[in-house]
């Protein structure tokens, strides 16, 4: 596959990011020839394929998505799909040529000034080929009209044969069980706890692309039976959705959309269709489901970049971290804003928490009555009781003051009580963890995609604290450190603006250099719990995870020794190795297993933690716009794209431009949505847009009215072209631009936009 190539091509360039060795030496003799001049990075055929598919249109993933569609309806995706392929393999080729003579300059001690940034930059058009070729590769879909499924799962490897350790065999059979249970969410919560724990435990030592496939699948599933309340059957669920409908319709909605989707994931079409039936009352109007829809997605970064300040507890000595992590995001560069999606998905995948002691609270299905209590003051609600005691003389009723006396003996003296109803008690989830003690590994091998998945994992970590602080929820505190071959300070991380601010660091500085030296980043946090264990009692339950590329041994008999001492703290050793296998870290956990300990060995190699991700990644469309169904009439009018395209694919030289007047509202939208935007455009930016904008105006205003639609698509392209704007920055200008940035595109709209 040409992706694994592009993903190892990846690797060699973030270690070219790392510093020259000194030149001379035995390093200044390097085999073969090395990058000297401009000359040794010319690539001039990644040059002429990127320049080809500008003119094709091919600017985005969604623009090739149609184009391939396009070509399955037509019958001619084969022949493009090998043509692409060759194309691609060839600039592939000459990219990895390029990249072994500027490693050898590096290993010589005499790296080229600009190198990188050239390397950098084809790396880009590169990933575009490469993705194209792949896509037009696929297989396409046996049946187009075939039933709309949300949730695919692709389908794990070699399923003619079972697999080879009987654990995965169980972690399948608690995977295919919840999938099928539709109506029991407190069981399948269950079951998919008792798979995730399985799949944590395995690691990745059998049936490696099985297990990750199964384990996406079940985080994911995990994720969404949580986020719905926990009931024990289908008429469970009606009670509790008449009982919710009225006073929380928010929580009925959300158990409705809850059936609805583990309908789906069962299969269960009859039961899918009566959910969404019931779905309908609770849903918006049509017209205003899209924008409602946008505004939810664009409200779960909220997750990440900080929740509504809150008024009643205002934070006056520190800032709000709210604020931190907002100032922080927008000042990220592209690639850097990626690692929080990254950390988002380790936060599901990497679950070091135990779920399995986690209580389930079940839904609420019938109304409680209040609990009235007795209270000291007048109240809506008063009763009479009997008393043989003068403490509520206050409160005495007198009939008759002769039998006062003998009411009083006998125990029958009436007196007033006041009641007032108290609500009845709520349930509250209690959850019993193992604090974490992350050691990460800091050495100069732990670079490019080790490093950025490292640092995910902590942020991930980190975050979580953060969002519960603010929330008001019980958490434990978070510790870590970094480590080479001088370990830092094991750091205590206990509130949200303190999380904040590591977050924060990590991104500013991501540590990386020394050697690696585990046992002795081992030995210094047992020391750090040792030490801490009378003055700070979370790290009586501490559960150590080492971060690491394993690329060093560990001396075994002194971490037993050291281990041993620690009397009652019992701590659990769990890895993470990153790049490299490392058999010392295995055994040890193999070790804890064996006495009864949970432990687990997660290894990932570089090509699993890499990703190529780049602006052509967008779902922007500038082909069609993003309302307009990928319908036969609507493809049917890219067949002149589908036709340069092909001649791409052939090698039959430079087409010329190509554009179509449906691309025109795509690229002038009348209404600019920031749903695709994955970053927030600068000022540089907004004013180069505008600047274009108005260019565009004077020029179409000099062509014929009837080729003012397709001369604006073409100049547009080429202005962008020549400041450097994808059409991603472009489009994401238009919806972050403010009013200079409309004023100018209805401008451009009203002049050129097609009749009819």
């Amino acid at each position: 596959m040409l992706s694994r190539r592009l993903t190892e091509l990846r690797r060699r360039l973030d270690a070219l990011h790392q510093p020259a060795p000194p030149p001379g030496g035995w390093r200044a003799w390097a085999l073969g020839r090395r990058a000297r001049g401009p000359e040794d990075l010319a690539l001039p055929v990644l040059s002429a394929l990127d320049r080809e598919l500008d003119r094709v249109g091919v600017h985005t993933a969604a623009d090739a998505q149609l184009l391939r569609e396009l070509g399955v309806r037509k019958g001619r995706a084969g022949a493009l799909a090998q043509g692409l392929q060759t194309r691609a393999q060839q600039a592939l080729e000459e990219v990895d040529a390029c990249v072994l003579l500027v490693e050898r300059a590096w290993r010589a001690g005499e790296p080229l000034p600009g190198a990188l940034t050239v390397l950098e930059r084809a790396f880009v058009q590169l990933a575009r080929a490469v993705k194209v070729a792949d896509l037009f590769s696929r297989p396409p879909s046996e049946d187009i009209d075939a039933d709309f499924e949300i949730y695919v799962r692709p389908d794990m490897a070699r399923r003619d044969r079972p697999p080879t350790s009987a654990r995965m065999a169980a972690a399948e059979f608690f995977a295919a069980r919840a999938r099928e249970n539709v109506a029991d969410v407190v069981q399948k919560r269950r079951d998919l706890d008792l798979a995730h724990e399985l799949l944590l435990r395995l690691g990745a030592d059998h049936d490696r692309e099985r297990g990750l496939t199964l384990r996406r699948q079940v985080v994911e599933a995990r994720e969404r039976v949580r986020a719905v309340p926990a009931v024990r059957s289908l008429d469970e669920l009606l009670r509790h959705v008449r009982h919710t409908a009225r006073r929380e319709p928010q929580v009925a909605y959300r158990s409705l959309r809850g059936l609805y989707e583990r309908a789906l994931e069962a299969g269960d079409t009859q039961l899918a269709d009566a959910a969404r039936e019931a779905l309908k009352p609770l849903l918006p109007p049509r017209k205003s489901l899209s924008s409602l829809v946008e505004a939810a997605e664009r409200d779960s970064l909220a997750h990440w970049f900080g929740e509504e300040p809150q008024p009643q507890k205002p934070e006056a000595a520190a800032p709000r971290p709210d604020e931190l992590l907002a100032d922080l995001a927008f000042s990220l560069k592209p690639e850097q804003l990626s690692t929080f999606e990254l950390a988002a998905g380790c936060a599901r995948y990497f679950d070091v928490e135990d779920a399995l002691s986690e209580e389930i609270v079940l839904a609420d299905t019938q109304t409680q009555r209040p609990v009235p209590r007795r209270v000291p003051y007048p109240t809506q609600t008063m009763t009479f009781e009997t008393t043989g005691s003068l403490h509520e003389v206050h409160n005495f009723v007198l009939s008759d003051p002769r039998m006062l006396l003998r009411d009083l003996a006998a125990n029958r003296q009436l007196v007033r009580t006041y009641l007032e109803d108290e609500p009845p008690p709520r349930p509250k989830k209690v959850k019993r963890t193992a604090v974490r003690v992350y050691v990460c590994d800091a050495s100069g091998s732990m670079h490019g995609g080790r490093a950025r998945f490292r640092d995910a994992l902590v942020i991930a970590e980190l975050n979580n604290l953060r969002v519960k602080a603010r929330r008001g929820e019980p958490f434990d505190p978070l510790y870590f450190s970094f480590f080479n071959d001088v370990p830092t300070e094991l750091a205590r991380v206990d509130t949200a603006v303190e999380a904040t601010r590591q977050i924060e660091k990590l991104f500013r500085e991501s540590p990386a250099e020394g050697q690696t030296d585990i046992t002795l980043a081992l030995m210094s946090a047992f020391d750090s719990i040792r030490a801490a264990q009378g003055r700070d009692p979370y790290l009586a339950r501490a559960t150590v995870v080492i971060i690491t590329d394993g690329e060093d041994r560990v001396d075994l008999e002194l971490i037993r020794r050291t281990r041993a001492p620690m009397g009652a703290l019992d701590i659990a050793l769990s890895f993470i190795s990153l790049g490299e296998e490392n058999p010392d870290l295995r055994l040890l956990v193999k070790e804890q297993r064996a006495a009864g300990g949970r432990a687990f060995y997660h290894h990932l190699s570089d090509e699993e933690i890499q990703w190529a991700r780049t602006e052509f990644d967008t779902p922007w469309r500038t082909l069609l716009p993003r309302d307009v169904p990928a319908t036969a009439d609507a493809l049917e009018q890219l067949a002149p794209h589908l036709d340069a395209l092909e001649a791409v694919a052939a090698g039959r030289g430079s087409p010329a431009q190509v554009a179509v007047d449906a691309s025109f509202d795509a690229l002038f939208p009348e209404v600019p949505s920031a749903a695709g935007a994955r970053e927030v455009p600068n000022q540089d930016v907004v004013n180069r847009v505008v600047d274009i904008l108005g260019a565009l105006v004077e020029a179409a205003s000099l062509a014929p009215a009837e080729r003012r639609a397709s001369e604006s698509v073409v100049l547009l392209q080429h202005l962008l072209s020549v400041y450097g704007l994808t059409p991603a920055r472009y489009l994401s200008a238009l919806s972050a631009g403010g009013l200079p940035v409309r004023e100018a595109l209805e401008r451009v709209r009203l002049l050129c936009r097609p009749f009819g």
